[in-house]
């Protein structure tokens, strides 16, 4: 399945070691995002911001779109709003982790966004992927060195079930004001997670000295 990548304007690390990037992606870059993109060799496919973080690209205008530095969406938001316009069912976000406070929530919430819509979108930086999941049936493979953590960004998220894990849960219910998903660890060689109601939030998280490509996003 194509995918469409969203390149932010913050990244602590270059955009290759956050992800392997396909040759099939269609790449969006978030404002200052196109000045990391460009130092890697990678060329947008269209470039969106206010350009407050970053100069406004040479190059061809459809290439480029304008927005207000005065508007309600963040240049990340526009980006995910463009490429699910485009058709696309799985967006990464590469990068808008660690920066700022409130723009890695308004990033959480831009999953959020997305997962109300249906659409799978994942927020990575190469030592974290987070994405927000409606409820259903998932697996997640292992990966040395990364921990799982679930938490419930909705009030209650209902009957969660998790196997495989160090701290397996059976029908639990999850609440938004106490952390008791955090820090799991996958043994098996995938962890399954299911759940009935509510909005998951999931992160695979590791330190820093660690690396590792994120070729399949979970």
């Amino acid at each position: 399945m194509k995918r469409c990548i969203i390149i932010t304007a913050y990244l602590e690390k270059p955009i290759r070691q956050s992800l392997r990037l396909h040759e099939d992606d269609f790449i969006i870059c978030a404002d200052g995002g196109y000045d990391l993109a460009k130092k890697e060799g990678i060329i947008p496919h269209i470039v969106i911001g206010d350009f407050d973080s970053g100069k406004e690209p040479e190059g061809v205008p459809e290439n480029v779109i304008h927005v207000p530095v005065e508007k309600d969406d963040t240049d990340t938001l526009l980006c995910l709003k463009y490429g699910i316009q485009r058709g696309f069912q799985v967006c990464g976000i590469v990068g808008g982790i660690g920066g700022r406070l409130d723009h890695t929530i308004a990033n959480l919430q831009a999953l959020s966004y997305g997962c109300d819509l249906g659409k799978y979108v994942v927020l990575l930086n190469g030592d974290n992927i987070v994405t927000l999941l409606n409820p259903g049936k998932m697996q997640f493979s292992k990966r040395e060195g990364y921990k799982l953590s679930l938490f419930s960004y909705t009030e209650y998220c209902k009957n969660v079930t998790i196997k495989g894990v160090k701290y397996p849960l059976t029908n639990a219910l999850l609440d938004h004001s106490f952390p008791i998903g955090i820090s799991n660890e996958i043994l098996a060689d995938k962890a399954e997670l299911s759940f009935d109601k509510g909005k998951l939030l999931v992160m695979l998280s590791k330190d820093k000295e660690e690396n590792h490509l994120f070729n399949q996003f979970l």
